[in-house]
């Protein structure tokens, strides 16, 4: 609101007002991962499923970043395969899981290349969908992939200290996968980049004890 109401007359204050603008959404983005993941690990991660349009779903994730382009003056491409019409699944956790890829590879990769290739693929006897995030970035080291997934864990003290982050993004995202019935898996190197890969049943079917209980019914005076 500052920021919008300034008139030019009172002295510059657009880097101190950026700087606190830009603490508090990180203390948001916290406070959110940090209500996620104890709703994941109390069980109690709400999945509201219904088929819907992949193409689209996919247009407005990448919309919501653009803004992240710009920053660090990169492109995005997207490549969608004509089958990957549909899928049965939570919308906004899927949505949830392409943002956090999505605005990672693009925080982590400057004048370079980002992109999401969606496929249509019969894998362990089922229909998926596969979201694949690839970028020119930094990379890593196989030691720092095998910490990436952990709760509070990012690359390096040296990559938390330069990029920021809570280090909740990337283990929240594979818990929601898991729990649609899928995965997310990632390849890296140093200096050339990395994809991370998301593998979702194309018709999510929930665990039975998230199954809404059936009410008995009533015949004759008898449960």
């Amino acid at each position: 609101m500052l920021l919008e109401e300034k008139t030019g007359k009172e002295p510059d204050v657009t880097d101190d007002l950026q700087r606190i603008r830009g603490a508090a959404q990180h203390l948001l983005d916290l406070v959110n991962d940090l209500l996620d993941l104890s709703k994941i690990e109390a069980g109690k991660v709400d999945m509201t499923l219904k088929t819907f349009d992949v193409r689209q779903l996919v247009l407005e994730v990448a919309e919501t970043v653009r803004p992240l382009l710009a920053k660090n003056v990169n492109s995005l491409s997207l490549d969608i395969t004509p089958r990957a019409d549909t899928m049965h699944a939570d919308p906004n956790r899927v949505r949830q899981c392409l943002l956090n890829l999505l605005s990672n590879a693009l925080k982590f990769t400057r004048h370079g290349k980002v992109g999401l290739t969606v496929t249509r693929e019969f894998l362990d006897g089922r229909d998926k969908l596969v979201f694949a995030v690839s970028d020119t970035g930094i990379g890593m080291t196989p030691d720092q992939l095998s910490r990436l997934f952990l709760d509070f864990q990012q690359a390096s003290p040296e990559t938390a200290q330069k990029y920021g982050g809570t280090g909740l993004g990337l283990a929240i995202t594979r818990r929601l996968c898991q729990l649609m019935g899928g995965d997310v898996k990632v390849t890296s190197e140093p200096g050339v980049g990395s994809t991370f890969t998301i593998t979702l049943p194309a018709e999510t079917q929930l665990p039975a004890a998230a199954t809404p209980p059936v009410s008995p019914s009533v015949s004759n005076g008898v449960l």
